[in-house]
């Protein structure tokens, strides 16, 4: 698995050299990065099979602008 956090934003994606995502996780809850959470699970064993990964949590659902 790749070390650190999984992006949350464009920003953390371009950092990672990142231009596209194989998979988008949204959750309606806060991105919590440990084995306690299914959205953590799902996400690094993903990861773990070679996807790109990133976590888009609490976009407000009135605002189409808040998961670009």
């Amino acid at each position: 698995m790749a070390e650190g956090f999984l992006p949350v934003n464009r920003k953390e994606m371009e950092e990672k050299g990142l231009m596209q995502l194989d998979f988008v996780y949204v959750c309606g809850d806060a991105y919590v990065d440990h084995p306690s959470f299914g959205s953590a699970i799902i996400s690094r064993v993903l990861e773990s099979f070679g996807y790109t990964v990133g976590m888009l949590c609490q976009p407000d659902w009135r605002d189409p602008a808040s998961v670009t």
